[in-house]
């Protein structure tokens, strides 16, 4: 059985194996094993985010701001599945931070755009990510790489 690298390693003892081990069914679902990526992958970037004074969220609201100046409030709440209720807090602490700027746009509307620390910001969050995905999922190549994103955005979208 081929072995798995274990993302999380002060928690394993053992390297993996990629087959369901006796004794724990729970392996043999696919989404006991996306849980667990997610949770391993995820703890991963928080780690890789550290220094930045972000949390994964708001690097994601950032990065987004970043690819679409002027985008609204709540346009940015849609798209990163975030209530609209916790879109404000979080949009006043990166606007409080200096890293993002509202702009007057249509009725009572504002558009979001980085500032210039949050676009040195971004492009810093943007480096760790590559690194954070390089390491730890060396063994994709590119195409199954994007192969995995077209799979997984096909599960939640």
């Amino acid at each position: 059985m081929p072995e798995t690298p274990c993302l999380n390693a002060p928690m394993c003892d053992e390297p993996t194996s990629s087959a369901p081990q006796p004794g724990n069914r729970l392996e043999g679902f696919l989404g006991y094993q996306i849980r667990r990526a997610s949770a391993a992958i995820l703890a991963d970037l928080a780690q890789s985010l550290q220094g930045l004074d972000l949390k994964i969220t708001e690097a994601s609201i950032l990065m987004l701001i970043g690819e679409r100046p002027d985008i609204t409030q709540s346009e940015l709440g849609r798209l990163l599945g975030i209530k609209r209720a916790n879109m404000a807090p979080l949009t006043a602490e990166l606007t409080e931070a200096g890293l993002i700027d509202r702009i007057a746009a249509d009725g009572r509307s504002q558009g979001l755009r980085l500032s210039e620390a949050g676009q040195a910001v971004v492009a810093q969050v943007e480096a760790r990510i590559i690194d954070h995905e390089t390491r730890v999922l060396p063994w994709l190549s590119a195409d199954e790489r994007q192969a995995l994103i077209a799979t997984m955005m096909r599960v939640w979208s």
